[in-house]
Parts: C-alpha cells; structure tokens; sequence
C-alpha cells in the first residue's frame, strides 16, 4: 500500500473515531440529570471496591468530562494529521472548544442538567491533553523512524 493510501485509511479512520466520539458524548449529555446521576453514582460504586473511595461522585463526572474529551482531541488531531498534515495543536483545539460549547448548550435543554462554563474549561483541557498525547506520539514515531533509517544507512 503506498503512502496515499496509507494516510488516506488513517484519515478515515481517525474522522470514524472522532464521530463516534462526538456521538457517544451526545448521547451521554442527552441523559437526564437523574439518569447521568445514576450511571455515575453506579461507576463510583465499582471504583470504590477496587481502589477504595478516593474519588467523590463530582470528581468522577468532572474526569469523565475531561476522558471523553481527550479522545475526541486525541481523534481530531489524528484526523488533522493525516488529512491535512498538520501538527499545529490549535487546528484541532478550535472544533473541540466549539464542540464543548455546544454540549453545554445542549445540556441546558435537559431536565435536571445544566450549561457550565467550568466544564467547558475541563472540556477544553481535555481535548488539548489529547491532542499533545498525539503529537508526542507521533514525534516519538517520527524519531524512531529517523534513528532505524540512520542506523540502516550508516
């Protein structure tokens, strides 16, 4: 498979993974407040038999809010790379804040959820942790990659 192809499949793939992201995060912000307090109170629950109660129910939701963020930075930056060959963190960092924007506006219209600034904030700094995760992977790639091709040629 030549180099076109190859980030072709990535791009497809890594958009793939960015929509599904972004609809797993719809679907989560179109609970109720009683159903996203029951599925985080039950995640808790099984957190708390296997490392014990360090974490409080609003920690847990705000580090989820942070997780499902940083995938979708993870997957819109991995989509940017290979579509537009891009490395700037900003070009994936600007669809995600919109995104966290709108998922707060969308759980304004939820009974018992709301619209908060703070969580866009921890939105945002998850999408930009993913997206340095990316971009650390593939520099640790890129310089493996030039340090075989060294070593093979010297």
């Amino acid at each position: 498979m030549d180099n076109i192809k190859k980030r072709l499949a990535a791009a497809v793939l890594f958009w793939a993974l960015t929509a599904a992201t972004m609809v797993m995060i719809f679907m989560f912000s179109s609970d109720t407040g009683e159903e996203s307090a029951q599925l985080s109170g039950g995640l808790l629950a099984r957190i708390i038999i296997y490392i014990g109660s360090a974490f409080s129910e609003n920690t847990l939701r705000k580090l989820a809010h942070f997780t499902e963020f940083m995938s979708l930075g993870f997957f819109t930056a991995g989509g940017m790379y290979f579509s537009f060959n891009t490395r700037r963190p900003y070009a994936p960092l600007i669809p995600c804040v919109l995104y966290a924007v709108s998922d707060e506006i969308h759980q304004y219209y939820i009974p018992d959820r709301a619209c908060r600034v703070l969580d866009v904030f921890i939105d945002s700094c998850g999408s930009l942790a993913g997206i340095l995760i990316f971009l650390l992977i593939l520099t640790l790639i890129k310089r493996t990659r030039a340090k075989n091709n060294k070593q093979d040629n010297g």
